[in-house]
């Protein structure tokens, strides 16, 4: 009987019942898409740090990781290549690497960078930024062969310029073209920035003085690139010169000892992570081992770990913690008390500490934009009780009790929370769906930006599905519809029922 009752209420009010679903329905789609996306956002940023910059964990010294934001490079370890056959026989890859900061000196000017000296073929088994090279290639092992970010590369102006000035076109166009048709091709591949074709698209305007921005088409082929580059290859505009510290301990006493080193960039990365778009560089590591180089002698700053067969989308599972690594170390051998295996969380607690700032505001938007919709649909309860003070006083006299009238009206709430729910549910995965398989392509944002939007990636944004926070959703908005009756309906069965047949 209650139920009905609650029904025949809905189809006796159908426009403020449509109305008050109608809101239901589009304050869950709401929450349900904004919550997707920062979600999304979230875990591409971490798949971001672990496939292009960190890995799953990092063995180095203690030491090292204590003071990781200084990078002591006299805090390095030899003898990597016994750990990195024990991992490999338990199934882990593995590469070692040598961080160092420096300075790194063009033809055009100067950046601080930080330095990886890489082993070539151990970066392409463990991180997928060298899949990235956007021009170029990526370095070859045993030459001072470098690899720079996309930003960097802009800053030097070392490789393919992407968003010159007008004049910084015309001086690359005269040092590199050797004849007429070399002009002709390069200024072929140029186009002035157009007015904004996308909602965050942002291009510079058009200067008085003739200096206007030209960007690279995007319709450029990789032909025309290669060629451009082959063209780059043959000046000196990609020569560069290294200018670091490198800290050396002897016996308690730690040494500075300034080299120099002369390298021509191959390539520049535009990864969909910024890190390694930014002022860092890849060097091979066999090069830098004697005088001539950095004087490595055969020590390394870490060796990043990741479990073998993993999927590309998967983040780090307990099989890659701190934990499972080192029993797999202890397994193969003893591994000295100085060194240690980290977690790539241990490294980036700073990062998650932003995550959690950066998606908490917009979900706490998320949730009053739902908790205001539900105020005002107490208030659209409130006034249909309210109109409804004198049939309620009318059914208080033919026999139910307030408990009844209580539930009726709150069954009723709920029913319209329920169809709100269930169609805000359809809504809301309808209009992430395209998020979730498509995605947003924030590359032109990104530029506009500097290289990168606060989170850790810089090109297509993709939301994540969340099944729990859907349907917790709905059942939310279905039991607080159904709660916002209680308050109202108390205090209308409260009033007399001789002052409740009076009521207009």
């Amino acid at each position: 009987m209650i139920f009905t009752i609650a029904l025949r209420n809905l189809a006796r009010h159908k426009v403020k019942t449509v109305l008050t679903a109608t809101a239901i329905t589009v304050s869950v789609a709401v929450y349900i898409f904004i919550s997707s996306w920062l979600g999304g956002m979230a875990v591409e940023s971490r798949r971001n740090i672990v496939n292009y910059d960190m890995s799953a964990a990092k063995l180095q010294t203690k030491l090292y990781f204590e003071m990781k934001d200084e990078k002591p490079s006299y805090e390095s370890f030899t003898n990597w290549q016994q750990y990195r056959d024990a991992l490999d026989k338990e199934g882990y890859n593995s590469t070692p690497r040598f961080v160092f900061s420096g300075m790194l000196f063009s033809n055009y000017g100067s950046a601080p960078m930080t330095f990886n000296a890489v082993d070539v073929d151990g970066e392409r088994k463990v991180l997928h930024y060298v899949d990235y090279v956007e021009f170029g290639r990526y370095p070859q092992s045993g030459t001072f062969e470098i690899a720079v970010g996309m930003m960097a590369a802009e800053k030097l102006r070392v490789g393919i310029p992407t968003r010159p000035r007008r004049m910084e076109l015309e001086e690359f166009i005269d040092h590199v073209a050797q004849n007429e048709d070399n002009r002709l091709f390069i200024n072929s591949l140029y186009e002035t920035a157009a007015a904004p074709t996308g909602f965050f698209t942002v291009t510079p305007k058009d200067t008085a003085d003739g200096n206007e921005r030209m960007i690279l088409k995007r319709s450029a082929s990789s032909a025309e690139l290669n060629k451009l580059w082959d063209l780059l290859a043959a000046t000196d505009r990609n020569n560069v010169r290294i200018n670091a510290v490198i800290d050396v301990l002897d016996d308690g006493v730690v040494r500075h000892i300034n080299q120099l080193v002369d390298a021509v960039v191959v390539g520049v990365i535009n990864s969909p992570d910024p890190v390694p778009n930014g002022n860092t560089a890849y060097i091979p590591m066999d090069a830098l081992q004697d005088d001539a180089g950095m004087r490595l002698e055969g020590a390394v700053t870490e060796l990043l770990i990741r479990k073998q067969g993993v999927a590309y989308t998967d983040l780090p599972s307990a099989d890659e913690s701190a934990a499972a690594i080192t029993a797999a170390l202890k397994r193969a051998g003893t591994v000295p008390d100085s060194l240690g295996v980290f977690f790539w969380l241990d490294y980036m607690s700073d990062y998650l500490g932003y995550e959690a700032m950066q998606t908490g505001a917009p979900q706490v938007i998320a949730f009053l934009l739902l908790f205001l919709s539900f105020l005002g649909i107490s208030n659209t309860v409130l006034l249909a009780i309210l109109e409804r003070t004198k049939e309620i006083s009318m059914m208080r006299a033919l026999g139910m009790t307030d408990r009844q009238l209580i539930t009726a009206y709150m069954t009723e709430a709920g029913i319209l929370g329920f169809v709100g729910s269930v169609f805000g549910m359809i809504l809301g995965c309808a209009i992430n769906y395209p998020m979730v398989k498509y995605g947003w392509d924030l590359s032109e944002m990104a530029d506009s930006l500097g290289g990168g939007i606060g989170f850790r990636l810089t090109s297509v944004l993709r939301s994540a599905w969340n099944i729990p926070l859907v349907f917790g959703a709905g059942i939310s908005a279905t039991l607080v519809a159904a709660v916002m009756a209680y308050f109202p309906t108390k205090r209308a069965v409260k009033m007399p029922i001789t002052d409740g047949l009076k009521f207009d």
